[in-house]
């Protein structure tokens, strides 16, 4: 086939003998000759780098914060300026910049480049372009420095992106980062590869409204360990790559070996720096769950109880995103701009003063209270897990975590670490007392 001949000449061939053997059975001799192929790349890389990636990949999050250091920021900003004058010639960059120049300089825009490709100016310049590139050719010219919002979607868009194909997991792994599902099973057999590719980019870019998810990562899940037809096992990818979004992790699912191998073409063409932090798992729905939980990815984070998708959250999320673009009212300011004002819900935990009278907040007092001799007996992978489970509960709740903006003063959600920071600013807080009266 097409797919195959491409891949003859490309990254991986040698290894086509030995994915596609005589006995079609033999899915551990191919699950094994990806782990070598996924192995020699992170062999290219020094100690410390395969050390932060395999950190990262189990869900051990660097403390250490890139832009506490605003010079720094500052330096990479102008290098990055540097690159990109280096390449625009001729590029859709100078298109862009010829419609809209505040869009393309803004620090937000560049921001979300710099964070994607771990702060190189270089690479984040390549980036920019292939990204232009991409959203020209999905949603035209006279988009390229808009925000894409749910109405520049046609109706087959909308229904790839309502299948919940690809969607956001409302759960965390271990270190708090999000959790970006792509399940096979549910891409409708008439979906085309342009409304796949639109709702992916619609998906995506909703994440990267969080500074939180530009910084920290995000860990990618390809569930392919579900009943679906070959069909439905899509092997475009490229606009997963050519977004600023950095991935922490990729986990690549399969419980049949056509499936496997058919996917397995995509895992050989992934680009150099995202090889070391993609892992294939072969088995069924059970023990590929049990291989991600070792990576401190939740079974809850992919599957309900009853092994489906959680699609329940994902229509929430759908309908909130309708609900914020209907007071959309610009359309042209920057990829990141909040879409509209939040108004505090009873079940929202409030930073400030006003939580004092929250019931969300005497909601997250009292898990806290239920936790504390616990946490005061644990370490601190527990403690991080104990926290978890307290955003968890306010979660289903439907609360949020929501802190007044300095400049504005309006309601802004806080990011998933201020939210942990929050909990555990609480927990020593109520400790504190509980000790004193224990002395006295």
């Amino acid at each position: 086939s097409g797919w195959l001949q491409r891949l003859m000449n490309g990254p991986g061939s040698s290894l086509l003998p030995h994915l596609f053997p005589d006995n079609r059975n033999n899915a551990e001799t191919s699950s094994q000759e990806i782990d070598s192929f996924l192995a020699d790349s992170m062999a290219q890389l020094n100690v410390q780098q395969r050390e932060s990636i395999l950190e990262e990949l189990h869900g051990i999050r660097n403390s250490e914060n890139p832009e506490s250091n605003p010079a720094s920021v500052d330096l990479w900003l102008r290098l990055l300026d540097m690159q990109l004058q280096k390449v625009k010639g001729g590029s859709v960059y100078e298109t862009a910049e010829a419609i809209d120049r505040a869009y393309v300089t803004s620090r937000k825009f560049r921001m979300m480049f710099l964070r994607a490709n771990r702060y190189d100016p270089q690479a984040a310049a390549v980036q920019v372009i292939k990204y232009l590139e991409l959203k020209r050719s999905l949603f035209g010219q006279e988009k390229l420095t808009k925000k894409i919002a749910l109405t520049d979607l046609n109706e087959d868009d909308k229904d790839s992106l309502e299948s919940g194909a690809i969607h956001i997991s409302m759960k965390r792994d271990r270190s708090g980062r999000a959790i970006l599902l792509i399940f096979p099973s549910l891409r409708k057999k008439e979906t085309t590869v342009e409304a796949e590719l639109r709702a992916r980019y619609y998906t995506l870019m909703s994440m990267l409204e969080s500074e939180d998810h530009q910084m920290n990562g995000v860990v990618l899940i390809y569930f392919g360990a579900l009943p679906s037809h070959p069909n439905q096992h899509a092997s475009n990818s490229g606009v997963l790559w050519d977004l600023p979004i950095f991935f922490a992790g990729i986990h690549c699912c399969f419980n049949e070996l056509s499936y496997f191998l058919l996917v397995s073409v995509a895992v050989l063409r992934l680009p150099f720096t995202l090889r070391p932090r993609t892992r294939v798992h072969y088995g069924s729905c059970t023990e590929c769950l049990y291989k991600l939980s070792s990576f401190g990815i939740p079974k809850a984070a992919i599957l309900t109880d009853s092994h489906e998708p959680s699609l329940s959250d994902h229509r929430e999320w759908y309908r909130r995103r309708r609900e914020l673009e209907l007071a959309y009212v610009t359309d042209n300011d920057a990829e990141t701009q909040p879409l509209a004002s939040i108004v505090p819900r009873p079940a929202d935990v409030l930073f400030g003063p006003a939580g004092r009278k929250s019931e969300g907040n005497l909601l997250m007092k009292n898990l806290i209270l239920a936790m504390l001799d616990e946490h005061n007996d644990s370490a601190k992978v527990k403690k991080m897990q104990l926290t978890e489970s307290v955003i968890d509960e306010i979660t289903k709740k439907g609360g949020r975590f929501l802190k007044q903006s300095e400049a504005t003063k309006e309601w802004e959600e806080a990011s998933h670490t201020e939210a942990c920071r929050k909990i555990a600013h609480t927990f020593r807080n109520i400790r504190r007392p509980s000790r004193a009266k224990k002395k006295s």
